[in-house]
């Protein structure tokens, strides 16, 4: 006589957290993510340094609820960085260049423009903190690279000459677009124009 082999037990069910247990996470992920948008809101409209008692009085939230869900205002910044990045990474990995050294030029100065245009108050909002923020200091780090790595994609051309290459990664930097946009007071269209026109003249000489 035989017997049928022991079945293997089943793992247990996952059991779905209570309702109200639920309703709180999700309550405590839109507080959290009110906070942030207050952040960036406040940096966007020129507040460049806001205090934690900015921040809760736009989000509109207790001074201390910062605190329950941010240990500190530097993970506060940080939380706000990864939102930055993900705005400007679609256009820093752009992986498709085409068309004569003209077009290219054109196609990664429009490229870095966007970028730029839209991460400015933060840029500078950072810049109050890049001393004390090893974080941050990563980031930029970070950033450069990605910079110089869509660059040399974009224009293999400057990857044969160094000194080129050097001079097109400080001319299409941010701090480059900065010193356009701010300190000279050009527009958007001018510092791409002046931008575009260095470049042709470092790759065809």
């Amino acid at each position: 006589m035989t017997t049928d082999p022991a079945k293997p037990r089943s793992p247990r069910a996952r059991r779905a957290p209570p309702p109200e247990l639920d309703g709180r996470m999700a309550r405590s992920r839109v507080t959290r993510g009110k906070i942030v948008a207050a952040l960036l809101d406040l940096i966007r409209a020129g507040n460049l340094s806001p205090t934690s008692e900015d921040v809760a009085q736009y989000a509109k939230v207790g001074h201390r609820t910062v605190f329950r869900h941010f240990q500190d205002m530097e993970s506060l910044f940080d939380e706000m960085n990864t939102k930055v990045g993900t705005l400007v990474q679609p256009l820093l990995t752009q992986s498709s260049w085409e068309g004569p050294l003209a077009q290219r030029i054109d196609q990664l100065v429009a490229a870095r423009a966007a970028i730029f245009e839209q991460i400015t108050p933060y840029f500078l909002s950072g810049e109050t903190r890049l001393h004390t923020s090893p974080t941050l200091q990563r980031a930029r780090a970070q950033f450069a690279k990605q910079q110089r790595r869509q660059l040399l994609a974009c224009l293999p051309e400057a990857g044969e000459r160094p000194d080129a290459a050097a001079a097109i990664d400080l001319l299409t930097s941010m701090e480059g677009w900065l010193r356009l946009r701010r300190a000279q007071g050009l527009s958007a269209a001018q510092a791409k124009q002046i931008i575009v026109a260095a470049m042709s003249r470092l790759l065809a000489s």
